[in-house]
């Protein structure tokens, strides 16, 4: 009689345990779906933002700093100089540690078409576009007399949409574009283009 009553009292509490579990479960699950619902809607309201990716594979610089130690006589070209920094492509150090000078230019950006971002606005960002926004990025580099003048095309795409909110924290367009200038960098030092310009500085 007593182990029928254990066995009875020992069913109940695990009803009791799985109800408890059920509704906990169930909690969680609603607490989720509104928690995602209300992200959702706030994304909604605040509309695509975009982020920035290469449009090819990119190349590692086979060495650190390949192109040495250099000074930067135009360091109020910020984002420029942001660029250079972060591409890894040369050591930049003051003036009494170099013997190179790079005089940054603007980077100039090409135009961007909106036609396939038209979509994506009118859906609030539900509705993904890709434009290609690529830019050529050029300085002026000086060196024992001489000074070349090199130039880079910086391939790259931006990508607009909600989703793209989820991605933003990941995400410096500095870094884009100077992976993307070692990249190139790189491929010019594997195979030098005719294009480069090199003559005595004046």
């Amino acid at each position: 009689m007593r182990v029928s009553r254990q066995c009875a009292t020992n069913r109940s509490l695990s009803m009791v345990d799985r109800h408890r579990v059920r509704l906990l479960v169930g909690w969680s699950a609603g607490i989720a779906v509104l928690m995602f619902t209300v992200a959702g809607m706030a994304l909604v309201f605040i509309g695509p933002t975009s982020n920035l990716y290469p449009t090819k594979p990119l190349q590692p610089l086979s060495v650190r700093y390949p192109g040495g130690k250099v000074v930067v006589r135009n360091p109020e070209l910020s984002e420029e100089l942001k660029i250079l920094r972060t591409s890894g492509v040369f050591e930049i150090v003051s003036s009494d540690n170099a013997t190179r000078v790079v005089e940054l230019r603007p980077r100039q950006a090409d135009g961007v078409c909106g036609n396939p971002l038209l979509v994506t606005f009118v859906t609030v960002g539900l509705v993904p576009a890709t434009v290609s926004n690529p830019s050529t990025f050029s300085f002026r580099l000086e060196e024992n007399g001489t000074v070349s003048e090199r130039q880079f095309r910086l391939e790259a795409e931006r990508r607009v949409s909600l989703v793209q909110w989820v991605f933003k924290p990941f995400h410096s367009e500095p870094r884009t574009l100077g992976a993307i200038l070692a990249s190139e960098y790189e491929r010019q030092r594997q195979w030098p283009p005719t294009a480069s310009l090199e003559f005595p500085a004046r």
